[in-house]
């Protein structure tokens, strides 16, 4: 495959992890809900730049390394799966709780970069994501990438990511969706805290094979 068909079908894959349930997206949406839709716009660049970091890292060969360490890969799920557990566990156990909402003003330079920076220190610790770029990368990458598809990768899934969370940031934080939210949060935590569960029991299971 050439360079651009490479590059458009490790997005397509991507894409659909990407917009499915998981850590990044809960953070994002109570973000913008619970404080204000600048707030929510900085943790969606800080998902973003986390997807980045994570890009660059499997092209550096994280995944290779994994597949030469048995036990390091094994680890990494082992750890990914118990972290989704977790947070199912919370986000269910919290789905009856009232969101408290905050005053909805903008955030000061440091309360932007605080969003920021826990937006990219949750998508760089999730384990799950990690395994997910590895994985992808050694399944769609071709054993000797080009100069030209190693640059591009990591500001095409800034992007990619960047664009998902943006939307997810600026739709919740309007007032109709923001009051949909609210008044369906104890159905939609209970339905995303099923579905991480979930997610967490199959990367534990296939940790033991």
């Amino acid at each position: 495959m050439d360079t651009l068909t490479t590059l458009a079908s490790i997005l397509a894959v991507l894409f659909i992890g990407v917009i499915s349930p998981g850590p990044s997206f809960v953070l994002v949406a109570r973000t913008a809900i619970g404080h204000s839709r600048a707030a929510g716009v900085a943790s969606a660049l800080g998902m973003a730049a986390g997807a980045c970091v994570l890009c660059i890292v499997a092209l550096l060969g994280l995944h290779a390394v994994l597949q030469q360490v048995p036990l390091a890969y094994w680890g990494l799920k082992l750890a990914g799966g118990m972290y989704l557990l977790y947070l199912a566990y919370k986000i269910w156990q919290g789905a009856k709780t009232p969101l408290v909402l905050a005053d909805g003003g903008p955030p000061d330079a440091a309360g932007w970069l605080r969003h920021f920076l826990v937006g990219t220190g949750t998508m760089v610790s999730n384990p799950k994501a990690a395994v997910v770029y590895g994985v992808i990368f050694a399944a769609l990458l071709p054993a000797t990438p080009s100069a030209a598809l190693n640059l591009a990768l990591p500001p095409s899934v800034f992007v990619l990511e960047g664009c998902w969370y943006l939307l997810v940031a600026l739709t919740l934080s309007s007032a109709r969706p923001r009051q949909t939210y609210l008044q369906a949060k104890t159905a939609i935590d209970r339905v995303t805290g099923a579905v991480l569960g979930l997610l967490g029991i199959k990367l534990l299971l296939s940790s033991s094979r």
